[in-house]
């Protein structure tokens, strides 16, 4: 994979955005340079951040990434497959967390609109000129917009830090559910209680925070096992928290759909339980988890995340140096757990 990428969206956007502004101080024939230039941070940042595209991927170092996996059988013929997977890669430090998080929000809410400007003005400046209105424009309007300039979209060079977050709950609790639910259903194999016709598929990605690269990677050399027979992925991604516990039918910023019929028999299963889940999608800006790359082959899938909508705040441990296990609630873990044992019992029991 390449993870630079990925990592590097907030310094070519920024590096985009002031290259756009000299180049239309500059006027003449930069002008349209400038305009070129704003559409490039525009497009590079929808296609990596939005679509997780792979386009500019190889003008970065690339590096090796690991998936880990393990396929516990079924006594008798394999009628339904459930992938139960979390990922191990750890992101890196955003840095509008590092300090003023009450305001990281609104911050990075600004930059993309201050950002957003700079394309219109560009693509009006090119208007101008192309119909003969000339393309210079008032000076006011460029001091306005370079000071915007600096003190929002200058950051975004900063955007990404090369700090590690230890990544307790974005997302090592997530595949150490999927591996605790793995050695349960080993045991009942053991015990000579297995399941009868469901294969279960414990999946620990790779390169979810590069782009979701791992699991993609996973979906193209499995392919043809993925669509052999009826599979569900229970996907878990971020479960901090037990009030904000929810099934996602929507991935990968809305772009995505995930399955709402999965999804709702979770929720049933985890009512049964005792557990109040909510089924929702993930809107534009809140980013995606590895379950789409299953959903975009056709296959049923869905997350299981535990965040606050307000992650990115004053008291947020996602992508801090802060994200360890003291802040994970114990109750929000079990609750994964117990719904995606039950899940796989369900499916098991239904396919008999």
């Amino acid at each position: 994979m390449h993870p630079g990428s990925f990592r590097d969206v907030g310094k070519v956007t920024a590096l985009s955005y002031f290259l756009a502004m000299l180049f239309l101080i500059a006027g003449g024939i930069w002008t349209y340079i400038s305009f070129l230039a704003a559409s490039f941070g525009l497009v590079y940042g929808a296609v990596l951040y939005i679509f997780n595209g792979k386009i500019f991927d190889r003008w970065f170092a690339t590096a090796e990434g690991c998936n880990v996996y393990g396929v516990i059988e079924p006594s008798g013929e394999v009628r339904h497959q459930v992938i139960l997977s979390g990922h191990h890669d750890s992101p890196y430090v955003l840095g509008f967390l590092l300090r003023f998080r009450k305001i990281a929000r609104p911050r990075l809410a600004m930059a993309v609109l201050v950002y957003l400007s700079i394309v219109v003005i560009a693509a009006t400046a090119v208007l101008r000129k192309s119909f003969g209105a000339g393309g210079e424009l008032p000076v006011w309007l460029m001091i306005v917009e370079a000071v915007l300039g600096i003190f929002f979209v200058g950051p975004l060079y900063f955007l990404i830090t090369r700090l590690q977050s230890p990544g307790a709950g974005d997302n090592l609790n997530s595949t150490s559910t999927a591996i605790t639910a793995g050695v349960h259903f080993s045991l009942r194999r053991k015990s000579g209680k297995p399941l009868k016709h469901t294969r279960v598929i414990v999946l620990s990605t790779d390169g979810e925070e590069a782009g979701m690269r791992g699991a993609a990677d996973y979906v193209t050399r499995h392919r043809d096992e993925l669509l052999s027979v009826p599979t569900s992925v229970f996907n878990m991604d971020c479960v901090y928290s037990l009030k904000d516990l929810s099934l996602i039918t929507r991935d990968r910023n809305g772009t995505c759909a995930l399955s709402e019929e999965m999804a709702e028999e979770c929720r049933q299963i985890g009512a049964a339980l005792g557990h109040n889940v909510s089924v929702k999608p993930l809107l534009p800006g809140s980013g995606g988890t590895d379950a789409w790359t299953f959903a975009r082959l056709g296959v049923k899938a869905t997350s299981f995340i535990g965040i606050s909508p307000s992650s990115i705040g004053d008291k947020a441990v996602y992508h801090t140096l802060q994200d360890t296990v003291e802040h994970i609630e114990p109750e929000a873990v079990e609750a994964a757990l117990d719904i995606a044992v039950n899940y796989v019992m369900y499916k098991d029991q239904e396919s008999q």
